[in-house]
């Protein structure tokens, strides 16, 4: 992972073990070649506020004291 913190964040990243990490998965080795040569994947890195309204959250989980 990469992120450069300025007032707007920008971050990079990629999974080597897929993105479960799970050894068993058929899609653990997908990201393998990529994280090898080099390439980052742009993360979404967002302010709560930002999150409330961007298109690509399609869920919002909050957590409570019960």
């Amino acid at each position: 992972m990469i992120v450069h913190l300025t007032d707007k964040v920008e971050a990079f990243g990629i999974y080597p073990g897929g993105q479960s990490g799970n050894p068993g998965s058929k899609f653990y080795d997908t990201f393998i070649q990529d994280w090898a040569n080099g390439n980052y994947y742009s993360l979404l890195f967002l302010k709560q506020k930002e999150a409330a309204l961007h298109p690509k959250i399609k869920w919002h989980l909050q957590f409570t004291k019960a």
